[in-house]
């Protein structure tokens, strides 16, 4: 890819993004699954990054749920 076509494809990913995170709100607590929708990755991934302490969560009884916010954070960061 030349570095134009990376910049368009960088530009859509990034507006791709910002309309699936319009939606959330940024407050509300999401699932496992939800997650990983949101930053575009796979369950298994949203594990091991939380596991790792590169991804905060909450543990609510048996549940974890994930802050929108937060993983907004570690999209634009790269880490996921």
């Amino acid at each position: 890819m030349t570095p134009i076509e990376l910049e368009r494809l960088a530009d859509a990913v990034a507006e791709k993004v910002a309309a699936r995170l319009a939606t959330v709100d940024p407050d509300a607590l999401v699932d496992v699954h939800r997650a990983a929708e949101l930053i575009g990755c796979s369950v298994p991934t949203i594990e091991r990054l939380t596991r790792s302490g590169v991804i905060a969560s909450l543990k609510i009884g048996r549940l974890r749920r994930y802050r929108p916010s937060d993983l907004l954070g570690k999209s634009k960061g790269g880490a996921a």
